[in-house]
């Protein structure tokens, strides 16, 4: 083992910043630890989600990406595409697509919010001149028992507000921890969705109220 490959190890963990000739030491509550952390956490529902999410991508579309470790999972996997317009607020799924063929990426203004690293958007028509997508993916802090999609931040619950007004089709991906959860500030209710990805844990007494709300539902 060398010092390098020592170096590479912690930069893949995100506990460090490589820098030319050196690297910077990133303290464990830091957003960027903190969000690998989330990455890491339920990270084989997570995978799977992904996978059936990205399947949902096809050519010659418009989509729209929220922010979020289970939608970066998506980008990851999103299979060969041709002439499909791809808009974000998170700037590292714009950093993964960036250089994929068959994609024009576009990243989404606004006020840049370190712990989702993705920009906070108080007004999608002129963060994008209006357009529509065909579709949007978000995620969730958590969905209570109402099933509204909420937050603890209200300039994050209003961006996905935005971000789902800009699309014809709703994605929502969410594991099974995020269900049956309250938090201060409403984004929007789960019957605007048109399909909802979790994992198979999802309770089942969770499970039989979804499904009567006329969503479809898919279980990875």
């Amino acid at each position: 083992m060398t010092i390098r490959s020592d170096l590479e190890i912690m930069d893949a963990k995100k506990q460090l910043i490589k820098t030319h000739g050196g690297a910077i030491a990133l303290p464990a509550d830091s957003p960027a630890a903190a969000f690998e952390e989330r990455m890491q956490r339920n990270f084989d529902a997570k995978r799977r989600i992904a996978q059936l999410a990205a399947r949902q991508i096809i050519d010659n579309q418009s989509i729209v990406f929220d922010s979020g470790s289970t939608l970066l999972q998506v980008a990851m996997q999103m299979p060969p595409v041709s002439n499909v317009v791809v808009a974000t607020t998170a700037m590292n799924i714009a950093q993964h697509l960036m250089y994929r063929p068959g994609l024009d990426v576009h990243m989404i203004g606004g006020r840049v919010f370190p712990s989702t690293v993705s920009t906070i958007v108080s007004d999608s028509d002129k963060a994008l001149g209006g357009l529509v997508a065909h579709q949007a993916f978000v995620s969730a802090h958590a969905i209570d028992q109402s099933f509204d999609v909420v937050d603890v931040s209200e300039d994050i619950a209003r961006t996905k507000r935005n971000l789902v007004r800009m699309a014809r089709r709703v994605v929502l991906v969410a594991d099974s921890s995020k269900w049956d959860i309250g938090a201060s500030s409403k984004a929007f209710s789960v019957s605007r969705v048109d399909l909802i990805i979790t994992d198979s844990n999802m309770p089942h007494s969770i499970r039989n109220r979804v499904e009567k709300l006329g969503v479809e539902v898919r279980y990875a």
